[in-house]
């Protein structure tokens, strides 16, 4: 395919992935990059400097709600700009090793953000959670063999929950698999509320998958501690007002028809910071008293 079909394509397989974490996807922007670094038809330097650098913006927008996509490319766009062009083929495997490089970091820091939330989690618990994440995962990945269970939500519309499920099963812990309306009841039922995130705005607020504000707020109700566990990368500089929520097709409601019936699929919402106890990212766990009081 020719260079537009790349980027057409590409821009899509991440508008149209529903499924897949916040990190998952900027760690496959980087793919992207990397790949067009190589492919680009682009010869003269500052022309292929330019293609490349066109792209990732492209990139960075597609996805508004989830701040890695735009945070990740950017780190890679600085370090490209940066690049010596006296050498094209040499220009190209730097930028494709720069991309590398930083999704091999992302990988990393899910690890050591795991390490931390499990243990603040601890053994023997009952852990709710929404949405997919892979920062959960991998937490859930080193709490296997600490006797712990999950409750899962089916995170309609796309239904990622059902990978969340299975993937826990694989792992051995004994799941229990609800509907999004049963996170108030079953989080009576649980120790802890742990979920990712798609982005931390500057104002401590969360953005994460729509459900997650209710399941925090059955949470603080039943009296359960709210964790959020992400890498650093997902801070964004400003914070919840004014903020534009990302929405997606509504025909995947499957809403009744009606000259009155306006279907809305907004899939985030804003978590406020009064609802989380404690955050942990590579760095460690911020609590709520130590954010209150840095």
């Amino acid at each position: 395919m020719d260079d537009a079909e790349f980027r057409r394509t590409r821009r899509r397989e991440l508008v149209d992935d529903r499924v897949s974490g916040a990190s998952q996807l900027a760690r496959q922007a980087l793919d992207s990059l990397a790949e067009f670094a190589g492919s680009c038809a682009a010869d003269e330097p500052a022309t292929l400097r330019a293609a490349l650098l066109d792209f990732a913006e492209e990139l960075q927008y597609t996805r508004p709600n989830m701040a890695p996509i735009h945070n990740l490319v950017q780190r890679w766009s600085d370090r490209v700009e940066a690049l010596p062009d006296d050498d094209p083929a040499g220009f190209r495997r730097a930028a494709a090793e720069a991309a590398q490089e930083l999704s091999d970091a992302s990988v990393r820091a899910v690890e050591e953000v795991a390490a931390h939330t499990a243990a603040l989690v601890g053994a023997d618990a009952t852990v709710i959670t929404h949405s997919m994440s892979s920062t959960v995962h991998a937490s859930f990945r080193l709490l296997a063999r600490r006797g712990v269970r999950a409750i899962v939500s089916e995170s309609r519309p796309g239904l990622e929950g059902r990978d969340q499920a299975r993937q826990l099963d694989h792992l051995g812990i004994p799941v229990d698999f609800i509907t999004d309306a049963e996170l108030g009841h079953f989080s009576g039922h649980a120790d802890v509320a742990l979920v990712g995130a798609d982005m931390l705005l500057a104002d401590g607020a969360l953005v994460n998958k729509a459900g997650t504000y209710l399941l925090a707020l059955a949470a603080r109700d039943r009296g359960i501690p709210f964790y959020v566990c992400c890498e650093s990368f997902k801070q964004a500089p400003h914070g919840s007002t004014g903020f534009d929520l990302e929405a997606a097709d509504p025909a995947e409601l499957d809403a009744p028809r009606g000259r009155q019936i306006t279907p809305h699929n907004v899939y985030f919402d804003i978590t406020p910071a009064r609802l989380i106890d404690a955050r942990v990212t590579e760095d460690g766990v911020t609590r709520a008293g130590d954010a209150a009081s840095s």
